[in-house]
């Protein structure tokens, strides 16, 4: 007797493959790099919430820079003057030796710019 998956049980075990998969490929990569290696990190929105998460990692290296508003961005290019800056976040997210993004936006724009990275 076969018994029909339902919708969410779908779902559950779509996000579980796909979780997995992604886990298997982020470990490969991985072992090349010591632990004692800062990571390059990206921020997307730099600006009252991001300025606040920036300064949380400004122990690692932040190589890149984006928000909108090109005085937000101008302000934290001055903290971080080694970042390159863009103002749209899937160029930054072109950028190839990023290994961590910070995403400080508004609620709505987070899944966008995560699903691409």
């Amino acid at each position: 007797m076969s018994r029909r998956a339902t919708r969410r049980e779908f779902l559950h075990r779509s996000a579980l493959t796909a979780a997995g998969f992604w886990v298997a490929g982020t470990c490969a990569g991985a072992q090349g790099r010591s632990p004692n290696d800062k990571l390059n990190i990206g921020i997307v929105g730099v600006a009252s919430r991001g300025a606040a998460n920036a300064r949380s990692v400004a122990s690692e290296n932040i190589v890149a820079l984006c928000d909108v508003n090109d005085d937000h961005l101008a302000e934290a290019a001055k903290k971080y003057p080694q970042a390159k800056t863009y103002i749209d976040w899937r160029k930054m997210l072109d950028q190839k030796d990023i290994d961590a993004v910070v995403v400080s936006t508004t609620e709505h724009t987070h899944a966008p710019i995560i699903l691409y990275f």
